[in-house]
């Protein structure tokens, strides 16, 4: 039931595939670190075979810088959630979080920025708090 739960979720929250010759290479960058971030099992897993159903064309060696890219992403921000959530005792860190992932990222769009932070949060919040 919770296999069943998990891709139900999974399939509805789901963006599109990107139409990168349209919408330029950071929309890739971003369907990417969304697929990084799914929950349930595919949460914080390896996104190549994901993408490779998605862009059969792509080589190995891209599938794997574009997961590589979405880890390292993914990773940073919330390394800089459980600084700032200390630095702050649990205050209200989300301007500078954001200015520091930015910096850092500039591809990530806002619908990617607002899950980062609230998993970030949650788990700074669970961890240390």
């Amino acid at each position: 039931m919770n296999k069943i739960l998990n891709s139900a979720i999974t399939f509805l929250t789901r963006r599109r595939k990107p139409n990168v010759d349209r919408d330029g290479e950071a929309a890739l960058w971003n369907y990417s670190l969304h697929l990084a971030q799914e929950w349930g099992n595919d949460w914080m897993q390896p996104i190549q075979q994901r993408l490779a159903k998605a862009f059969p064309h792509f080589s190995e060696s891209e599938l794997d810088r574009l997961n590589d890219l979405a880890q390292n992403a993914m990773r940073y921000s919330y390394n800089i959630a459980y600084d700032l959530y200390e630095k702050t005792q649990g205050g209200d860190f989300g301007k500078e979080w954001k200015s520091a992932c930015l910096s850092r990222y500039a591809w990530i769009d806002d619908k990617n920025l607002n899950q980062l932070l609230s998993t970030g949060r949650f788990y700074a919040m669970k961890d240390l708090g």
